[in-house]
């Protein structure tokens, strides 16, 4: 059996959506950054797609990608750690506790049992295709607690995770991975996972946020607190429609080339001024898309105020000042705007180290949960 992590030896982390597979080599490291020794993300035309459609596509996408990959390589790599974001997902946090009438020293066997509990709580997830499950964050007293074995509390609360995945999708990229990489272990985790893991290393200071996380055909929105994930809510407005309507009658590849122009402040040209008109034109039913969505959530408790904000390279800049502009005040805890970050690939300047290939936000997210969690174990 080979190691999911050996010195000088890479692993294949893929982050993968409804519009785009990223592919990358990444050499592990413990207590040190990994290294990201080759990458490249490939996206599928902006057009309509089915459901149905969609999968298809993005299974064959994958396994294109990773053939492209594995010939520019000496040696395969000996482990593969699949993040599949949304909509192939699905996340959920959910808490259970358990109060003693006299302080009781915490067990290991305790944990798992409580954890348990909760995830026995009703679920819209389908059980039958859980791809992980575990233990977020352990309170005592009220208090998270990082090593609650052999600690005394008159109350102890295990907030669990579980995610669940589209079975066809799964099916496809195994079946891709059993041809082209045999008897490889692989892993798969899902797109929140991978964004909470980073997130909580390296923003630890921030214990209430806003996610935005803007796929190809969806946005997801989750409120975390406290490192759990309160509320989920979601939106079928994403990177490839945004595209769309700012790019008109005009062809949408050309919209999404000055759009990359754009977002390095490299285009001046009156092609480039007219995508700038045509964004703002965009920003009212974008506006009232997107406050629909915090609305519903904002429903049950306000906002925090931080946001985070993960979204294509070409779209970030923009999203970010759009997010941080427009006055969704009305859904937060402090009347306030939004204070709005975009999640960059700089962020994780401390665990990731590219050697080759463009650096990619979704890609190091990917790598960095990935070498996180294996440093974990």
């Amino acid at each position: 059996m080979f190691s999911k992590r050996a010195p000088g030896k890479a692993v294949l982390v893929a982050d993968v959506d409804d519009a785009s597979v990223g592919i990358s080599f990444v050499e592990l490291a413990k207590d040190a950054p990994a290294t990201v020794v080759a990458a490249e993300r490939t996206s599928l035309p902006i057009e309509e797609r089915t459901s149905d459609q969609s999968a298809t596509r993005i299974i064959q996408l994958f396994k294109e990608s990773l053939e492209k990959g594995l010939k520019s390589r000496s040696e395969p790599p000996v482990a593969a750690h699949i993040i599949l974001r949304a909509p192939w997902t699905r996340f959920r946090t959910v808490e259970a506790s358990e109060a003693f009438e006299a302080p009781r020293t915490i067990t290991k066997d305790m944990i798992p049992t409580i954890a348990a509990k909760a995830l026995a709580q009703p679920s819209e997830l389908d059980h039958s295709n859980i791809i992980e499950s575990g233990v977020m964050r352990v309170s005592l007293n009220g208090y998270p607690t990082a090593k609650p074995v052999g600690k005394k509390a008159r109350l102890i609360s295990v907030t669990a995770f579980e995610g669940d995945v589209n079975a066809e999708l799964k099916r496809g990229i195994g079946e891709a991975l059993a041809a082209l990489l045999p008897a490889r272990p692989v892993t798969y985790r899902s797109g929140m996972r991978a964004l909470l893991t980073v997130l909580y290393e390296h923003i630890p200071d921030i214990h209430r946020y806003v996610i935005v996380d803007v796929g190809g055909s969806a946005t997801n929105c989750a409120i975390v607190r406290r490192e759990a994930v309160t509320q989920f809510g979601a939106t079928p407005e994403g990177a490839s429609s945004i595209v769309k309507k700012v790019a008109g009658t005009s062809v949408p590849e050309e919209t999404l080339t000055h759009l990359r122009m754009l977002a390095t402040d490299n285009c001046s040209t009156d092609a480039c001024k007219a995508v700038v008109n045509a964004l703002a034109r965009a920003e009212p039913e974008l506006a009232k898309t997107y406050g629909e969505m915090f609305a519903t959530l904002a429903g049950r408790r306000r906002l925090p105020n931080n946001c985070m904000l993960s979204a294509p390279s070409e779209l970030a800049p923009w999203l970010q000042g759009f997010f941080s502009r427009i006055d969704f005040a009305q859904f937060t805890a402090s009347m306030q705007p939004f204070d709005v970050e975009a999640l960059t690939p700089d962020h994780l300047t401390e665990s990731i180290v590219w050697k080759a290939g463009a650096a990619d936000t979704g890609l190091a997210t990917a790598a960095g949960c990935v070498n996180i969690l294996a440093g974990n174990d």
